[in-house]
């Protein structure tokens, strides 16, 4: 374990203040007014202080043992974040009016808490050296009074943001900050773990409890706690690039899984695609979005020269769940198949765009492309699966061509 206490503090102080620069830069962009962005900004800063100050006692400090008004500032921290929390709340959950009127009342109380633990540290020092040893808590009253006041604000703390934050995360109709709201809320449920913790440090050592068996949990589940809040308040920010990126990726793989669908009309009938289009995937990788409604209009472009090839493309299917889907789409890649299969014939006058009404959706367009219905993620989804079908098929097609 002392190799974990030695890289926890710095990794986790690292981590909020890469948080701290991240939201720094937006308020001085410009965003000085936005209250939510400043009480974010100071949580990260008042966490990184904490952590950096927490590091192994060789580089700043001691934590155990002898304790001081270093100690005292290191707790201090803790409840500024903890304050930042609740204003940053406040301002997301009301009004700006009203949250401005709530968040200096809110701050007048949490004024209290330092003051306190000021008053009955500094009490403590007149009875000798503050220790962190309670077997006899009675020999050092205010001490034990000093801890107790400010775990209870901890306890009370976390406990009010983790309410909020669950509870403002079921208002919100933003993913991602609801998202947010319930990682931070995780994590001040976690770091609850610390003050109980410490309660029994200072209550139960009369009573045979050992404070350092368990003191590295406690102090890894705040580190954790803190590492969540970071995650969870950040996200807002982040979390949208990161949908845009699954959105990329996922737009990619239904390009190349379109591919073989795709290649198969364009072999039959070149004139469905561009003059400039080359065909190749990594072509696709600027402009993925054109590049990918491109490929869909020229398989519908593809199955509509199919009616010069096959009198009837197959029956209007529209895509079914799960396993009817794929049955759907099976049928509609064997159509698109057979009819690749069949060749070219002389037109007739079935051929004549005004009878071609039956094998055709309403906007002229066959029923193997009209199936997948007007929204374009469903429509895409739709010919990747008749794409995946027509690839399994397509070998045992050919060979019973041969």
């Amino acid at each position: 374990m002392t190799g974990i206490t030695h890289i926890r503090y710095p990794i986790a102080a690292l981590a909020c203040w890469i948080a701290f620069a991240y939201t720094l830069v937006p308020l001085l962009r410009g965003q000085r007014r936005n209250a939510g962005l400043i009480a974010l900004c100071a949580s990260f800063g008042c966490q990184g202080m904490y952590l950096s100050m927490s590091t192994p006692a060789r580089w700043t400090g001691t934590l155990f043992g002898t304790i001081t008004w270093y100690n005292v500032s290191v707790q201090l921290w803790i409840i500024a974040v903890l304050a930042c929390q609740q204003i940053l709340l406040i301002h997301w959950i009301h009004p700006r009016a009203e949250a401005r009127v709530r968040a200096r009342r809110r701050l007048l109380l949490l004024a209290v808490v330092p003051v306190t633990m000021v008053v009955l540290f500094f009490l403590a020092t007149l009875q000798g050296p503050p220790r962190n040893v309670f077997t006899h808590p009675g020999d050092q009253p205010f001490f034990v009074a000093y801890q107790a006041a400010y775990l209870t604000a901890f306890v009370v703390g976390k406990v009010l943001v983790a309410r909020a934050c669950w509870h403002f995360a079921k208002l919100t109709d933003h993913r991602w900050v609801r998202r947010g709201l319930r990682i931070a809320a995780a994590g001040a449920v976690i770091e609850l773990v610390y003050p109980a913790g410490r309660y029994a440090d200072v209550f139960l050592a009369q009573y045979g409890w050992n404070p350092m068996r368990w003191s590295d949990v406690s102090r890894t589940t705040l580190t954790i706690g803190m590492v969540l809040n970071i995650v969870g308040w950040t996200a807002p920010l982040w979390g949208p690039r990161v949908s845009a990126a699954r959105s990329w990726l996922a737009d990619y793989r239904s390009y190349r899984l379109l591919r073989p669908l795709w290649q198969a009309l364009h072999q039959a009938h070149p004139e469905i695609s561009l003059p400039s289009s080359t065909g190749s995937d990594l072509s696709a990788l600027y402009d993925l979005r054109f590049h990918l409604h491109r490929r869909v209009i020229e398989i519908r472009d593809g199955c509509l020269a199919l009616r010069g090839h096959h009198g009837d493309p197959g029956a209007v299917l529209m895509p079914g769940l799960g396993a009817a889907a794929e049955r759907h789409a099976e049928v509609e890649a064997a159509h698109i198949a057979a009819a690749l299969a069949a060749g070219p014939r002389p037109p007739g006058p079935e051929d004549d765009p005004a009878a071609a009404e039956g094998p055709s959706g309403p906007d002229g367009v066959p029923a193997p492309a009209a199936a997948g219905g007007p929204d374009f993620s469903a429509d895409v989804a739709w010919l990747v699966e008749v794409s995946r079908a027509f690839a399994r098929m397509r070998p045992a097609v050919a060979r019973a061509g041969q």
